[in-house]
């Protein structure tokens, strides 16, 4: 059940921070970085293990895979201008970050 918990909120942490990003660029930014860390870093303080954390972060990566990908109707929701670079980059950061964090 922790593992499952885990992948769901990896997942909507990814869509939340995919949609804040264009979001008032730069607080919808910042919003989506600091929910991603919050939520990854307090699934590792909730279950007392990385691992979990390792879970949300790949879900996470899975989710935003697919946005900065072109979809069946060639739509896209990252761009790679500016603030989806600057949103790739400093959200694997901050996830890098809330990892090594330790889990108690």
């Amino acid at each position: 059940m922790k593992l499952l918990t885990s992948l769901l909120s990896g997942l909507f942490v990814g869509i939340a921070g995919i949609f804040l990003h264009v979001f008032v660029p730069p607080f919808g930014i910042l919003l989506a970085l600091l929910g991603t860390f919050t939520a990854i870093w307090s699934l590792g303080r909730c279950y007392g293990s990385r691992k979990y954390k390792f879970v949300a972060s790949a879900s996470w990566t899975a989710i935003f895979y697919q946005a900065a990908t072109f979809g069946s109707g060639k739509e896209i929701l990252v761009l790679g201008d500016n603030l989806g670079n600057g949103f790739l980059y400093s959200s694997f950061i901050v996830i890098f970050i809330a990892v090594i964090l330790p889990a108690k």
